[in-house]
């Protein structure tokens, strides 16, 4: 039997590019497929104006925040006519993007279609079926970087603790608070705050006005590196994270986090907000991970949150100075091949379907 062929939209998470397998799964992102090529960022626009369905099997949804309602049940519809199986990856339980209505419309739509959602934790799995009596599988999120990947696995030479923020600057992230902790933070002296940032668009500057406002107020210290650049690729992430001591997780809101994960694999001490399902995204990785160090800001107790933060902060920073370690890395690459392995193997029973009523 020939792989499942699986159109991802979007594409570009690193999650979808890490589902291929050569005997099960062929991603057609970023592909020519009988003379048309099929993006990186494929959308529901553009299978719907190129109706690639005799090329694919599966589409395999993700994001959809900057998915019109309209098209998505136009592709689902064209789906159910030529016979191509659909599944749903909840990274979102909750919206980063937009109003919780319409991102409740969407997942009522889905699962009115029996749309298999794919969820990511325990507790996000139950949240799933009590919103939208769905279909559910539940596949724990996986690895960011690939197992093997180098990480950190020597004791860190002594000096500054290295914090690190990268990314977008989302709504949902508070890095602005983050800079004004940091920078006059009497016990943080010791330590730098680098920021590998996505290219803003001019869509985005008025959003993140108040981001880049602190970065401007606070780029004269010499502490504070900022970098830029038009799209951080994989290996340049993973570079940058493995070089740093602690990547700090400022989530105001979130459902899971692949940041998360990314410091799993490469070893460095994630400082995070107590946010979503971020708690449980631990939890599976139990025993052969450490704790986070967590700060709350979910109480509403606003006026406490930059204190937390910054006590979190100093928490890590000591922890580091006092050599702390991730543990065995070797286990955990170990783990996370088991992991991925189970991973593929339920995705190809929720794309098989396809493959048996296209008969490839």
């Amino acid at each position: 039997m020939a792989p499942t062929r699986v159109v991802h939209v979007p594409g570009r998470t690193p999650y979808a590019r890490k589902l291929r397998c050569l005997e099960t799964i062929q991603p057609l992102n970023g592909t020519s497929v009988s003379g048309l090529d099929v993006p990186r960022d494929a959308t529901l626009a553009w299978l719907l104006r190129n109706h690639p369905w005799d090329l694919l099997d599966a589409v395999h949804l993700h994001h959809l925040d900057f998915e019109p309602v309209h098209d998505l049940v136009m592709l689902l519809a064209h789906c159910r006519r030529a016979g191509k199986q659909v599944v749903y990856t909840a990274h979102d339980v909750s919206p980063v993007f937009s109003d919780l209505a319409t991102h409740h419309r969407r997942g009522r739509v889905l699962a009115d279609h029996h749309v298999p959602f794919v969820c990511l934790t325990p507790a996000g799995q139950a949240e799933i079926r009590r919103r939208f009596r769905s279909r559910t599988a539940l596949v724990p999120h996986g690895y960011v970087a690939m197992p093997g990947t180098a990480g950190r696995v020597v004791p860190r030479q002594p000096g500054p603790t290295r914090f690190l923020i990268y990314g977008s600057l989302r709504p949902n992230r508070d890095v602005e608070l983050v800079l004004h902790c940091w920078r006059f933070a009497r016990h943080l002296r010791d330590s730098v705050l680098h920021l590998l940032l996505r290219a803003p668009s001019r869509a985005s500057l008025a959003d993140d006005a108040n981001a880049w406002r602190g970065i401007r107020e606070h780029s004269a210290d010499p502490r504070l590196q900022v970098e830029v650049l038009p799209f951080p690729s994989d290996d340049e992430v993973a570079e940058v994270v493995a070089e740093a001591d602690c990547l700090i997780l400022p989530y105001r809101w979130v459902s899971h986090s692949g940041q998360l994960e990314l410091a799993f694999d490469l070893g460095v001490l994630p400082v995070a907000a107590r946010v979503g399902y971020l708690p449980d995204q631990v939890a599976v990785h139990r025993p052969l991970v450490d704790e986070p160090i967590w700060f709350d800001w979910s109480d509403g107790a606003r006026f406490e949150y930059g204190a937390r933060l910054l006590t979190a902060m100093q928490e890590a920073h000591q922890v580091i100075q006092n050599g702390w370690q991730s543990p065995d890395p070797h286990r955990f690459a170990e783990h996370r091949r088991r992991e991925h392995a189970a991973t593929l193997a339920a995705l190809s029973l929720l794309y098989g379907n396809a493959s048996a009523r296209s008969g490839t």
